[in-house]
């Protein structure tokens, strides 16, 4: 949603209008570590390249906040990232409130109205805190200001394409995986007394939902039927990754010639690889909306703008998925958008005679409550805690 007010901004200084919060937003913060290294520049334009190919794939109006860290006591990529658990029934009605693709209406499908998981019966479920905020779980960024931290071991690493090495590993590829993990893919394995999101989805070849680490038989699925993606089952690696090429004997799915991949949880030295429809899927079933993938109405909500003496009247649809209020900033080089005070009824009335400020559609607001009435925010703020994932190099 664009809305051009040539006429009413030349004569209304007190005004602006931004474009709509369609469009994930990944801020990087650079570590020293980088920004003084003699390939700092390199480095950082392979980063801001994988930040580019989720915020071109992916539609949401959330803003996400990562610093990005030089360190060569990491294997290949490592991510600390803010998590923090939620009622399973808070989680439940947001999800199905977000559904705008056929894989979403499938995945729900799978999913039935309750206050206890399908996985192992719990009332909880623990995900990353940018997914949290996705959802409106909850608002704000972890303790240190950063949905996470993500550490690259850049001695180890092609910082750009095609690989100059055939033995380091691309730092493309490795930040994607890495902030697929930032933004909610990443299992409760190897614990058990607690699921994340992506753990619903996981079905062995009978179709029947898996939450172990012994056998090796879980895949993705996003309808309990067709499997996506086969899980890693080494200890090694993450059990939210997908198994390797190299292990072609357990490579997924039938009938898919085996090939990398961005979320294999072993890196292949001298390849490059980019998000697929493997990582697409888990995303988009976890809440995210892919671009072009929507079932929902097609045109875009605008504001409707009045001027009148004194006032400008704002007035806006209600009846577009997830963006029903107003949201105001009054800088658009820094800061974030807050739910606006004149947004709390539709019209909005704005008093020509405040401070320049700029408004767009933003997310309904979450609301405190219980699992009775399916709260969309737990009633007390979430205990938050580090949740570390670590992709490896393949061991030959």
């Amino acid at each position: 949603m664009k809305k051009l007010l040539t006429a009413i901004l030349s004569s209304v200084a007190a005004f602006g209008l931004a474009t709509s919060g369609y469009g994930l937003t990944i801020m990087p913060t650079f570590d020293s570590s980088i920004t003084t290294n003699a390939n700092g520049a390199a480095m950082m334009t392979a980063i801001n390249a994988a930040i580019q190919a989720f915020q071109t794939n992916y539609t949401d109006n959330l803003t996400v906040k990562i610093m990005f860290v030089n360190d060569t006591n990491v294997d290949l990529g490592q991510s600390s990232t803010w998590t923090a658990s939620y009622s399973y029934a808070a989680f439940l009605a947001a999800l199905q409130a977000r559904a705008t693709s056929v894989n979403d209406t499938n995945a729900l499908s799978k999913l039935t109205n309750s206050s206890v998981d399908p996985v192992i019966g719990g009332t909880s479920i623990y995900t990353t805190s940018a997914h949290a905020r996705l959802l409106g779980l909850k608002s704000g960024y972890g303790p240190d200001g950063f949905d996470s931290t993500i550490s690259f071991n850049m001695s180890l690493m092609n910082f750009t394409r095609p690989p100059t090495n055939s033995d380091d590993y691309d730092l493309l590829s490795v930040a994607e995986h890495e902030i697929d993990e930032v933004l909610g893919t990443s299992s409760y394995l190897p614990g058990t007394n607690l699921i994340r999101p992506i753990d619903l989805f996981r079905y062995d070849t009978n179709l029947n939902r898996t939450f172990t680490t012994n056998g090796d038989n879980a895949y993705l699925s996003a309808d309990g039927t067709n499997l996506v993606a086969r899980y890693n089952m080494d200890p090694g690696g993450d059990y939210g990754d997908w198994w390797s090429v190299h292990d072609t004997n357990r490579w997924a799915p039938p009938g898919v010639t085996p090939h990398t991949q961005v979320q294999d949880a072993f890196g292949a030295p001298g390849g490059i690889d980019d998000l697929g429809v493997s990582e697409f899927t888990a995303l988009d079933i976890l809440g995210y909306t892919l671009a072009g993938t929507t079932n929902t109405t097609a045109t875009s909500p605008n504001i409707t703008v009045v001027s009148g003496k004194g006032q400008i009247t704002l007035s806006w649809p209600t009846n577009f998925n997830g963006l029903v209020v107003l949201e105001e900033r009054t800088n658009l080089s820094s800061g974030s958008w807050a739910y606006s005070v004149s947004g709390a009824t539709n019209p909005a009335v704005v008093p020509t005679s405040l401070p320049q400020k700029f408004y767009r559609l933003g997310p309904t607001p979450p609301a405190v409550g219980n699992v009775v009435s399916h709260e969309i925010q737990p009633a007390t703020p979430p205990q938050y805690q580090l949740d570390v994932h670590v992709m490896r190099r393949r061991q030959f």
